[in-house]
């Protein structure tokens, strides 16, 4: 193993760890936002989330992809990925359900909206991906 792949492997049981347990609140206090979230594959099957991201560390406040997703309680408004903690605000269901409100009264007939994530797809049922990752309350 190389010392890249060791340390890519240290960060994944760190994660893991860290999911298991769950967020303190000194951790979700200091933890980016991640607002009209939707979690994602990528090409290679890899679970990661989407969003538009606020106070990350390296990125700031921008449209993101993040690591891959290692755990989401919906719920409890948070997810963990190999890198950080997020705090999710908004899913992306409501900025869909938005932009339709928008169009309407705007006069536009509109009465769903679809969007590509392409080449990604969304994960709309979180118990498909399986374990790991855990979702929808973390299990040891």
């Amino acid at each position: 193993m190389t010392p890249k792949q060791r340390n890519e492997l240290n960060r994944a049981i760190a994660a893991i760890s860290a999911a298991e347990r769950g967020p303190t609140s000194e951790e979700l206090a200091s933890a980016p936002r991640l607002d009209f979230w939707q979690p994602l594959l990528d090409p290679g099957a890899m679970p990661l989330l989407f969003g538009e991201v606020t106070d990350h560390p390296k990125l700031g406040t921008t449209t993101m992809t993040s690591s891959r997703l290692i755990a989401i309680d919906r719920k409890a408004g948070w997810a963990r990925t190999i890198s950080r903690w997020y705090c999710l605000d908004r899913p992306f269901a409501d900025f869909e359900a938005e932009a339709i409100e928008t169009c309407q009264k705007s006069g536009y007939d509109i009465r769903s909206a679809s969007f590509e994530f392409a080449p990604f797809v969304p994960i709309v049922d979180d118990a498909k991906l399986g374990n790991p990752p855990r979702f929808n309350g973390v299990q040891k």
